[in-house]
């Protein structure tokens, strides 16, 4: 039971927030537009290849703006990485 005077209760676990519009809206538009490629006669290897590229750019933007350095920096890391040919261990 609250006191009054009491400091509020804290949560145990933050609160999920619900989706957002952009969210919503990229979760109904891959497969639409995925298979709307693919009626077009656009391979599906493709279609598969061009909707992970839009994915991981949009992965790697909420990152961003969501202030997850951290996994843009391991992210970044690794593209570099991996474009180069350096493997992980090396030093």
């Amino acid at each position: 039971m609250h006191r009054p005077g009491a400091p509020a209760p804290q949560p145990s676990r933050p609160v999920a927030r619900p989706l957002t519009a952009a969210q919503i809206c990229g979760i109904v538009v891959f497969p639409l537009l995925g298979a709307g490629l693919a009626l077009a006669s656009m391979p599906v290897a493709d279609v598969l290849t061009l909707l992970a590229g839009c994915g991981a750019i949009g992965a790697a933007t909420i990152a961003a703006a969501g202030g997850g350095r951290r996994l843009l920096t391991t992210l970044a890391t690794t593209a570099v990485r991996a474009t180069v040919g350096t493997d992980a261990d090396a030093k």
